[in-house]
């Protein structure tokens, strides 16, 4: 799903040769950032049961160790997955998507900034590989909690309302239970940012290169044309995709 999230953020961002958007001094719905991580949202949730589905498929259920990798207990895995309730959680989800978005692409864009502005003969997927995982960081102490609570309803240990869950795990670990597996959600997070950037650069460029530069007979560089809006979401919805069935294994670990 995250796979949306950077097509969307960059088809109102529509960076000129690859370069961060301008959004200092932009406020309300003319910031870039904010409009991609508002409308991002409808689409995350509309793929919420697809979410639940893959959720309960990685959880295994109370059986022996050896037991788990065995293919009977995948069958059973996928039926369980099957059964509604498909929104169990969804309002945690809701409450993590905007907060969560916009702190990771905001981050990202500042530290990108920064970056080029310091080292301005740096390679650029390196400076974006930085900015990703500084802005995974800063994203996930708001994005841990909210996908804990989510995980408890799609896996089936809470089935009542959003405020029942937040107090029973409240009861039963403290502020500390809604930061379980932060280490496993870094793992996951940081590689897969970092993989989803630089992926969409390198597509990105390549794109350019090929299909909107003009060059004169003695191959000189003539003109540029800026991507279209399509591209740019094609690209991230690509370079999400790449990203999200490299860091799977992770995933399943957190």
């Amino acid at each position: 799903m995250a796979a949306l999230g950077i097509g969307l953020v960059l088809l109102f961002t529509s960076a000129v040769q690859g370069a961060a958007p301008d959004v200092s001094g932009v406020s309300g719905w003319k910031n870039p950032l904010l409009n991609g991580a508002v409308l991002q949202v409808p689409f995350q949730l509309a793929a919420f049961p697809l979410d639940t589905f893959k959720t309960r498929l990685q959880i295994p259920f109370g059986a022996p160790g050896a037991y788990q990798a065995s293919e009977k207990a995948f069958a059973v895995r996928r039926v369980n997955a099957r059964q509604p309730p498909f929104w169990s959680g969804v309002g945690a989800s809701s409450l993590s998507q905007l907060p969560t978005f916009f702190l990771v692409y905001s981050t990202f864009e500042a530290v990108r900034n920064k970056l080029e502005k310091k080292f301005p003969e740096a390679n650029k997927v390196a400076i974006d590989v930085g900015a990703s995982m500084v802005g995974s960081l800063v994203g996930s102490v708001w994005s841990t909690p909210c996908e804990v609570v989510k995980c408890t309803f799609q896996s089936g240990m809470y089935t009542a309302s959003l405020k029942s869950a937040v107090r029973a795990i409240q009861k039963e670990a403290g502020m500390r239970g809604f930061f379980q597996g932060y280490t496993s959600q870094l793992c996951r997070d940081l590689p897969f940012y970092s993989i989803m950037f630089a992926t969409y650069e390198a597509m990105h460029d390549t794109y350019r290169s090929k299909f909107l530069t003009s060059k004169d007979k003695k191959g000189r560089v003539v003109k540029v044309d800026d991507t279209q809006d399509l591209a740019n979401v094609a690209i991230g919805f690509c370079a999400g995709a790449f990203s999200g069935l490299i860091t799977n294994p992770l995933d399943v670990a957190r």
